[in-house]
């Protein structure tokens, strides 16, 4: 009995997941990862019964591609099982979004993680995988200076040179 997740897609993908914990509090879940699932293989994830219960699933892969929603929480980059409000300190440290999975009646449950290539499923039990955005980050030579003034529509003016007639 249990929460499963399968993988398939060509490459291995890394998995968290967050899970009810009466031991945390005051938000009763906990998260863990990184679960490790090569190409066609299921995993058990969360041992006892699945049923009535809600799971959130974050995964990725070493090629951009990620499963993922809108419940965020830190998480860190090496192996990990804390509260869900805790968060992670250090440069590995990051805001993901996972996916809220509700299992219904089932003791057992198995969520196939399939990348976008296979194409869509309707089945409630698959998620597609998305492609990761790259992060944006402001370095030392990220931002130039510009010569010229802003407008008043706030788009960049050229200097003039020499005399207007």
């Amino acid at each position: 009995m249990g929460f499963y997740v399968r993988n398939s897609t060509p490459n291995p993908i890394y998995v968290a997941v967050g899970y009810y914990d009466s031991d945390c509090s005051p938000i009763t879940y906990a998260k863990s990862g990184w679960y490790r699932i090569t190409p066609g293989r299921r995993s058990l994830i969360v041992t006892g019964s699945a049923a009535n219960r809600s799971f959130y699933v974050y995964g990725h892969d070493s090629f951009g591609n990620e499963w993922s929603g809108n419940f965020y929480s830190y998480v860190p980059s090496t192996a990990f099982t804390m509260c869900w409000i805790e968060s992670c300190q250090g440069a590995g440290c990051r805001r993901v979004g996972f996916d809220k999975v509700d299992v219904g009646n089932f003791e057992n449950h198995t969520l196939n993680l399939v990348d976008s290539t296979q194409g869509a499923s309707n089945s409630r039990n698959t998620r597609v995988s998305k492609k990761r955005t790259p992060k944006f980050k402001l370095g030392k030579f990220s931002i130039k200076k510009s010569p010229g003034k802003l407008s008043k529509l706030g788009k960049d003016r050229k200097p003039l040179y020499g005399k207007r007639k």
